[in-house]
């Protein structure tokens, strides 16, 4: 029997049904518990991970209070209270800090002193 580099165990010739069964189920228990963070599994590189990002446009913005205020839906199957929100400015790519309220359990408003473009991203 190998054993890899990431404990899971590589039956050999000759290993009979006693070992290799063993084995497999080791390696199905290390597989449903695996957390890819580089010890028990290789870990995700970032160009794995596809961003939840949408853009807000400036023309979504209306003036209240002083303030522009957009808003915002959360993506499909997400809901607002599980999700860290972080808006960039598209023109340069920089991290902007608006302030959000929610809403809805799927909807919040952005504010922001600025009208213009946004992209928001949807961290879980």
């Amino acid at each position: 029997m190998q054993v890899l580099s990431y404990g899971y165990k590589l039956p050999e010739t000759g290993d009979f049904g006693d070992v290799w069964f063993v084995a497999l189920e080791d390696n199905i228990t290390r597989l449903n518990g695996h957390t890819h963070d580089g010890s028990d599994s290789s870990k995700l590189p970032s160009s794995a991970i596809t961003p939840n990002k949408s853009t807000v446009v400036s023309g979504s913005f209306s003036l209240v209070s002083g303030e522009f205020r957009a808003l915002v839906s959360v993506p499909a199957g997400m809901a607002y209270d599980d999700l860290v929100v972080i808006c960039k400015d598209p023109a340069t790519g920089e991290q902007v800090y608006l302030s959000v309220a929610k809403v809805s359990a799927t909807t919040f408003y952005l504010y922001t002193s600025i009208q213009q473009d946004y992209e928001v991203y949807f961290l879980t």
